[in-house]
Order: structure tokens, then C-alpha cells, then sequence
């Protein structure tokens, strides 16, 4: 039973223990594990599809009517509070610490409201505690629950000698993580990432021991020269030196042999980073599908798209204030990234041929109508226009497989111009798909 009124409880997610421990994973580390290659790699290759461009700003009224003067104003407000990169930041800082610290700054002009910046504060220096209150997420300790269930923010200097409060605050998260600090969506990579840098190390141990392997002079006599040299080898003997061996002096086989357990190991590693970060490995049953195939682009664009759309929503509230300071009540602002484009000419033309061949599309709405790919319910209206167009056509035969002469010219005929109409669009109907 689903009981009315309002909603009640606490968002904030606090640690189990109520007070700060200090995390195994820390904020500086952290920052070296985004640089890791294998991590920096994939980072990379989101980010240029998260933002391929600028995104477009419109300001709309109540009927989604845009309103030009407000969207340039909006505009190019936007660029003066360089919009863009910080939306590339809140990403990246979300992504690697869980949260993206903002403080937007406002001011009057003229007797207008103007947004004169949004300051980017560092994730990585909000890893101090401050000493009292729930640490939300380990890492940016920095942002605690005080006693009375609000969030205080506190900064730690470049030195981090003292921290300063910061009052005037926006925390940026991804909507499906804890509030009001989020969690990093990098968080269970960081691991695999301590565990690369345990296997290169041990990669160049094994690459230091085959080439100066760990040897024991067996002495058959220890005259004084013997004695000398063995002095000189234990001091010297790596990779770069080399020695001639005295009479008296062997070296068993201690049978120290290259494997490849470092090596393959690195690979899996390296995979499960990849695996973690492609969406398309829900349908990878079996082989590995890929980027090009029709399902797998479908759950790129659409993860790529549900990025784009909770980066948007929160950046379009800094520019909220501005239409209400200013009496625009019933105006709204909408921002917009651009998203993946996906290649469907072959699956329209195909619809476009069953349409025809089914009776069930007109040649106008070819003409007009090529970039919607669900044909519509047809009306009366429509209905006595494909009977007076396809009143004439040959019926198809009854037996074999045989077609008649003319109805092959007519069929062929039709889809020629079927595809030149198709070519014609495309280039129209792609845009058009892509903005929706």
C-alpha cells in the first residue's frame, strides 16, 4: 500500500562507523591512478564521445517556443563562465573521486543578474577531514554531515597546512549515486590498477633476473686470487658487467627460466579495465561483439546519451537564477550536447520496401516523410490514396517463383527511386534522427 503525502527520510548516505577511517585507496592515490595509462586510455575515449562539441544552449517558454533574445544572452553567458570545460571537468572529477565541487558566482549589472563565473575547485583538494562530522566519500574526506544533517565543505590549502569552509558550494554527482558526495564510478578499477603496477614491477624483476640472474660461484679452492676476484664479483655483477671466470670457479644452473605469469596476467588485468568500461558487453555472449554491430552501437549511443543528459540537467540549474532574478518566471533553459549518430539508411530502406511491397506507404509520404522509420497508422484519407495508386499493380504470381517480365521492370523501377530518394535525404535525415 502506497501511502500520500510527502516524501520523508534522509538522503545522505554515512559511513557505518559513524566517524572517519582513514581509506586504503587515498585521494593522492587516487590522482595516480588517473594517470595510469591503461585507466587514461579509457577515460579519453569517453570523454571525445561525451563531448564531441559545444553544447547548444536554448532558452524556451512554456509552449517549448525558443526565445531568441534569452538564448543569445544565455549563450553567451555561457562562454564567458566556460560552460564547456567545465562540464568536462564535473565529468572527469565524478568520475575518478565521485563528486565535482562548483561555486557560481553572481552578480548585479546595470540592475540585471549576471552570471559572472563557475569557479572549479579541485576534487583532490577536499582530501583533508576536517575533524568533525560523517564523512560522505572517502575520497574527498572534506565533505562531511555536521550533527544537524547538513553538508559543510571544507578546502585544504596547496600546502595543506589549514583548510578553509566553503559556504557558497554546488556539489555535482551523478544522479544515481549516494548523495551528497557520490562515489566514483572509477572506484572498483583503482584495485586492477594497484595490481598493474604490482605486475610491471614484477615484469622488470623477472626482466632484471634473466638478464643478471641471481648466481652462486661454487669456489673449488680459495687461493688468493680467487678470493680477490670473488670480492670484485659479488661488488659488481648486474646485466651491464661482465667477468672472466678463473680456474677453481663454476656456476651451477640454478635453472632460473622466463615465464610469462607476469605477463599474462598484465593482459587480464588490462581486459577487465576495458571490459568495465565498454556498456556494449551486455550482449557479448560468446564472442566478443563489435562496435559496429547494429545492437552494440544502439547501447553505446544510448549510454553515451544518459551521460550527456545528467551533465546537462545539472549545469542548466546555474543558469535557473538568472531567468528568475530577472522576471522570466515561465522561461527555461536547455542545454544540449550532441549525440552519437547512428547509421539506419539500411534499416529505413528496407522498411521503405516492405511499405511498398505491402501496399502500406504512399510516394508521398516517401518523399516527405523518409526520416520516420515506424510508418504510421494510415486514415481513410490515405487508405483512398494507396487504392487509386497500386489499383494497377500486377498481382503477384500463384505458383513458383516466377515474376512476371513487366512486374520486375516496375519493381525495379520503384526501388531505384526509392534510392535516390533515400540518397537525396540522408544526409537531412541522419541530423534529423540525431536530434532526437
Amino acid at each position: 500500500m502506497v501511502k500520500k503525502g510527502k516524501a520523508e527520510g534522509d538522503e545522505a548516505s554515512y559511513n557505518a562507523s559513524g566517524s572517519y577511517v582513514a581509506p586504503a585507496i587515498t585521494p593522492l592515490k587516487v590522482s595516480q591512478y588517473l594517470k595510469n595509462v591503461h585507466l587514461a586510455t579509457q577515460i579519453e575515449n569517453q570523454q571525445v564521445q561525451i563531448f564531441p562539441g559545444p553544447p547548444e544552449i536554448t532558452v524556451v517558454d512554456e509552449n517549448e517556443e525558443i526565445d531568441d533574445p534569452l538564448t543569445e544572452w544565455m549563450r553567451e553567458t555561457g562562454e564567458k563562465v566556460s560552460l564547456y570545460a567545465s562540464m568536462q571537468i564535473s565529468w572527469f572529477e565524478c568520475l575518478g573521486y565521485g563528486c565535482s565541487v562548483k561555486s557560481p558566482g553572481y552578480q548585479k549589472k546595470g540592475g540585471k543578474l549576471e552570471m559572472t563565473e563557475i569557479r572549479n575547485l579541485p576534487a583532490f583538494r577536499f582530501s583533508q577531514y576536517p575533524g568533525h562530522g560523517t564523512v560522505q566519500n572517502e575520497l574527498v574526506p572534506g565533505i562531511v554531515i555536521n550533527d544537524i544533517g547538513e553538508t559543510e565543505v571544507y578546502q585544504a590549502s596547496i600546502d595543506g597546512a589549514k583548510q578553509t569552509r566553503i559556504n557558497n558550494f554546488a556539489l555535482i554527482i551523478d544522479p544515481t549515486a549516494p548523495k551528497p558526495a557520490g562515489e566514483a564510478y572509477a572506484l572498483p578499477i583503482y584495485p586492477l590498477i594497484a595490481a598493474i603496477n604490482h605486475t610491471n614491477k614484477a615484469s622488470d624483476q623477472q626482466v632484471n633476473r634473466i638478464g643478471a640472474p641471481i648466481v652462486f660461484p661454487q669456489l673449488e679452492r680459495t687461493t688468493p686470487e680467487i678470493v680477490a676476484w670473488s670480492k670484485t664479483f659479488v661488488q659488481k655483477w648486474g646485466k651491464d658487467t661482465s667477468f672472466v671466470i678463473p680456474d677453481g670457479v663454476t656456476f651451477p644452473d640454478v635453472k632460473i627460466r622466463e615465464t610469462r605469469t607476469a605477463e599474462d596476467r598484465l593482459k587480464l588485468l588490462v581486459q577487465w579495465i576495458e571490459s568495465y568500461f565498454n556498456p556494449t558487453t551486455v550482449l557479448q555472449k560468446g564472442n566478443s561483439m563489435g562496435a559496429s554491430d547494429k545492437g552494440a552501437s544502439q547501447v553505446w549511443a544510448n549510454y553515451i546519451g544518459g551521460t550527456q543528459a545528467w551533465i546537462e540537467h545539472v549545469y542548466e540549474r546555474f543558469f535557473k537564477p538568472l531567468l528568475e532574478a530577472n522576471g522570466y518566471d515561465n522561461r527555461y533553459v536547455k542545454i544540449r550536447l550532441k549525440r552519437p549518430e547512428l547509421d539506419r539508411s539500411a534499416e529505413m530502406r528496407e522498411q521503405i520496401k516492405i511499405g511498398i511491397e505491402g501496399k502500406a506507404i504512399t510516394t508521398a509520404e516517401i518523399r516527405e516523410n523518409l526520416s520516420e522509420l515506424n510508418l504510421k497508422d494510415t486514415d481513410d484519407e490515405v487508405l483512398k490514396e494507396l487504392e487509386e495508386q497500386y489499383k494497377s499493380a500486377p498481382a503477384p504470381p500463384m505458383f513458383g517463383n516466377v515474376v512476371p517480365p513487366q512486374q520486375q521492370k516496375q519493381e525495379e523501377t520503384t526501388e531505384k527511386r526509392i534510392n535516390r530518394a533515400h540518397d537525396k535525404a540522408l544526409k537531412r535525415l541522419i541530423a534529423l534522427i540525431g536530434e532526437d
